[in-house]
């Protein structure tokens, strides 16, 4: 099974470019943005607390963290249902018994145990109910749980991580009859090395964007920080913060030199898009020809038109002039912008 995961560092276009892969024969890609890899209480966190940095209570914490946060992946969402991303729906697959023996396949042991670490997290009430029941009875009542004990080798985390992320995928791949499967914003850009290595087979498209779109995009929503921006008006925090992503992905990326990448902008799929389609064409590989052209992204529809140079409609040009010169190697210039 082939992997190809588009990435950007938020607001930079992946999901336009994820559209286009859909158009090339065998290629399909998985609806919503897959994260395992990366997220908080992902494989790599997992990894890092049962391979690098192992402590018996911690190492049962990650654990119970990653099947938690399966658990939201797993289930559906709705009115008066907690948040979820209906994984097991989009893959036809049992996610939580996969995720089961994912853990079982990792874990030496499990046994009932008990650390203050687990009693953080009960509510005050049921604090106080344990320490009723321990005070006055005659058995003792503890806050005893199911732990697991797990110290994998590097190797193995690997092996069967990968083994894992297969089998999320089997039927999803079978089910769509494609051999490539695209994945928005499945690796880190700052941190490709580790998070890839989830994945048996894959390639890394990363996206970029003119920052002044980038801060007009976040000026207009509440995210991140763009409720920050809508208060000051300013640009310094966000080239700050550009820069320092770019600064670290730049670094992984001359570490990742056995991993396939393509860096690419998101306005060159509109002002370049023969070039571009030519470029994507050569990374995917040859097996593969660009079949249904226009069918999810057309360059010259008016949504792809009106998501570039909207830094241009800016109330405050003044900060516009404040990116350009701080970041003017990452502002997009064309004859045609």
């Amino acid at each position: 099974m082939n992997f190809i995961s588009v990435i950007g560092y938020g607001w930079t276009g992946s999901s336009a470019y994820v559209e286009l892969l859909k158009e090339f024969n065998g290629v399909g890609a998985f609806p919503g943005e897959f994260r395992i890899a990366k997220d908080p209480h992902g494989l790599a966190y997992l990894e890092e607390s049962l391979v690098h940095n192992w402590d018996f209570v911690g190492n049962d914490i990650a654990i119970k963290n990653f099947i938690e946060y399966c658990e939201m992946l797993s289930r559906d969402t709705g009115i008066f249902k907690k948040a979820g991303k209906n994984f097991t729906k989009k893959l036809d697959v049992n996610f939580m018994e996969l995720t089961k023996d994912f853990i079982d396949n990792l874990t030496d042991m499990s046994y009932i145990g008990d650390s203050s670490l687990h009693r953080y997290k009960i509510s005050a009430l049921k604090y106080f109910y344990m320490r009723i029941r321990t005070k006055y009875s005659e058995y003792d009542y503890n806050n005893s749980t199911k732990m697991y004990l797990s110290r994998p080798s590097d190797k193995k985390f690997i092996t069967e991580s990968r083994k894992y992320i297969n089998n999320l995928f089997s039927s999803y791949a079978r089910q769509n009859g494609i051999d490539t499967i695209v994945l928005d914003q499945a690796i880190s850009p700052t941190n490709i090395v580790k998070t890839s290595s989830y994945f048996e087979n894959i390639k890394i498209i990363i996206v970029d964007r003119d920052p002044r779109d980038i801060y007009t995009n976040l000026a207009k929503r509440n995210v991140l920080f763009g409720a920050d921006i809508n208060k000051n008006n300013s640009s310094k925090k966000y080239i700050k913060w550009h820069l320092k992503l770019r600064e670290l992905s730049i670094n992984d990326v001359i570490n990742s030199t056995k991993i396939p990448i393509l860096r690419v902008n998101f306005e060159d799929l509109i002002y370049d898009y023969k070039n571009t389609i030519g470029k994507i064409n050569d990374f995917v590989g040859n097996d593969k020809y660009h079949k249904y052209q226009y069918k999810n992204f057309n360059p010259e529809s008016k949504y792809a038109k009106n998501n570039v140079g909207m830094w241009k409609k800016y109330s405050n040009q003044k900060v516009m002039a404040e990116i350009l010169e701080e970041l003017p190697e990452y502002c997009y210039t064309s004859s045609h912008y």
